[in-house]
């Protein structure tokens, strides 16, 4: 299960945390409860940069017909339906005249060649059989150029239904209701490439014309050849504001677009020249939105996977490898008067098989600040605060994100039960009077 196997990581980043100590090696750095609780056991997320794209884009070709007349431009609105531009009908009719004589020429052919093929038969029946050779050899070659102008005959007629049918109605209309981003030159053949930052895609388009629906976003994101594993089409996702990280939204990763690399290779793997060998590929993914409330075409985003930041849980819970002897009589190193490592007894309630963490009922409050279990933390040594060091994001390589916000419910005003009076007793852990309903260690979740 992914939210488990992080827990490796973090325990070996932990590690390191809790031996780090100043210049005499006797300060063993500890974290409020409150902010361990916030994060979850969900431990490290890989976080990536998103932008907020337009949810649908429609691109329409001109195709091979000339334009009379473009009735938009760049940044007009349009609803479904608008006429965009209109095809010259003179040149159309043109046209079909010039494939209508095309097809006659080929019906002939046919014609000419069915009339003649009889006829060498014939011949070639009188002839003597050292002569009849070369006979054969012409009604082979007719019987070739009527299949050859058979196919090119059904492929003039499909041209000319179709510009029949153009003939109806020579306006090209919206498929869709939005902004026109982009208009290309009615003079020049050919695509152009995607408008803007705020495209879904970052291919080359043939379209004549690009429009974007406004009213409909998503978020695009960039994955990088070496994270690949982490992202799943279909996996649930958490999009933050980089500017409110308690502005949050779920989606649904829908794709990721195998089959175009992002243009942007700036990312490295190797330091020194670079070529197609130190250079690491990036790939677009696509984010659909439950609720788009509050975002804006253009906004940068983060994303990361959903393994249950955002869930809301009454009370006090610990990751599980904060808590030592679980089973038997629970404790966590915990700081205590004077700023020093205590042995810190706790009551346990629940126990979060999911998430691999404990509820805490006693022993502990959401103001106290423990360390992480290690073989160098000794009772006594003096404590210091492990200041939280920030998040890191960047385009197509995510990189881990020790905190994952919003992780749990707030536990800041958590006033658990016997949360008020604490005695020491000569075993040299600090406790607390249990309250008599709790319990042992219990699963509070299955799987």
């Amino acid at each position: 299960m992914k939210k488990r196997t992080v827990l490796i990581l973090i325990m070996i980043v932990l590690l390191s945390l809790a031996g780090c100590s100043s210049d005499s090696g006797e300060t063993a750095a500890v974290e409020k409860v409150s902010r361990i609780s916030a994060k979850g056991s969900v431990g490290l997320v890989n976080r990536y940069a998103g932008l907020v794209v337009s949810g649908e884009t429609a691109y329409v070709e001109k195709g091979e017909k000339k334009i009379s007349q473009v009735l938009v431009k760049e940044g007009d609105w349009v609803s479904q339906d608008d006429v965009l531009f209109s095809y010259d009908m003179e040149a159309m009719e043109l046209e079909l005249t010039k494939l209508l004589l095309e097809l006659d020429g080929f019906e002939n052919t046919i014609a000419s060649a069915q009339d003649e093929i009889p006829q060498l038969e014939k011949q070639r029946a009188s002839l003597p059989a050292n002569q009849q050779l070369a006979v054969s050899l012409q009604i082979q070659t007719l019987q070739a150029d009527v299949r050859e102008a058979n196919y090119k005959k059904g492929l003039k007629e499909r041209e000319i239904e179709n510009l029949r049918e153009a003939l109806e109605d020579t306006d090209v209309r919206s498929p869709i209701s939005g902004r026109v981003m982009s208009v290309g030159n009615p003079d020049e053949a050919g695509g152009m490439t995607d408008p803007g930052i705020y495209g879904g895609t970052d291919t080359e388009s043939n379209a004549f014309i690009t429009i974007m629906d406004m009213t409909t976003y998503q978020v695009k994101g960039t994955i990088n050849e070496l994270n690949v594993g982490t992202l799943t089409e279909g996996m649930r996702v958490i999009v933050r504001s980089r500017l409110d990280e308690s502005s949050v939204w779920s989606g649904v990763l829908d794709r990721i677009d195998w089959e175009n690399q992002s243009k942007d290779q700036n990312n490295m793997y190797f330091y020194g020249p670079t070529d197609e060998m130190t250079t690491s590929a990036k790939y677009p993914f696509y984010v659909s939105l439950e609720d788009v409330t509050g975002l804006i075409l253009g906004q940068h985003v983060y994303i990361e996977p959903d393994y249950g930041q955002l869930e809301v849980r009454q009370g006090l819970w610990l990751p599980e490898y904060y808590v030592n002897d679980a089973r038997n009589d629970p404790w966590v190193w915990c700081r205590g008067a004077g700023d020093k490592l205590e042995k810190r007894r706790v009551g346990l309630g629940g126990y979060d098989v999911d998430k691999g963490e404990y509820e805490i009922l006693s022993g502990l409050t959401a103001d106290d600040y423990i360390a992480f279990p290690s073989e160098e933390l000794e009772v006594g040594m003096k404590t210091s605060l492990y200041e939280e060091s920030g998040s890191y994001a960047s385009g197509g390589n995510a990189f881990p994100i020790m905190y994952a916000s919003a992780g749990n419910a707030s536990v800041e005003d958590y006033e658990g039960p016997g949360a008020e009076y604490y005695a020491e007793d000569d075993t040299g852990f600090e406790t607390q009077e249990q309250p008599e309903h709790a319990a042992e260690p219990t699963s509070a979740e299955e799987d």
